[in-house]
């Protein structure tokens, strides 16, 4: 009776070892294809980008320079700290 537990244990446990031996492995080997995939995308997607470049868009400064001191914005700085208060 406790050799056929005995037994009945091993064998479990050799049947869930294989099970998560195998599943491990698939697990990797798709991990391994999705990375060599990736890799082969970025590539495509930079020869397509030396063909089709992308428009850059010109960033217009203003030519305005606005005071940072300005003491209005101060007092409403100052009057939203005490209001949170």
């Amino acid at each position: 009776m406790c050799q056929e537990i005995m037994q009945n244990i091993i064998q479990s446990s050799t049947e869930g070892a294989v099970v998560m031996v195998v599943g491990m492995g698939i697990v990797f080997s798709f991990l391994t294809i999705l990375v060599f995939a990736i890799m082969i995308m970025a590539r495509c997607v930079a020869c397509i980008e030396k063909i089709w470049p992308s428009p850059v868009e010109e960033v217009k400064t203003s030519t305005k320079n606005k005071k940072t001191t300005d003491d209005t914005e101060v007092a409403i700085a100052i009057a939203v700290a005490n209001a949170a208060l």
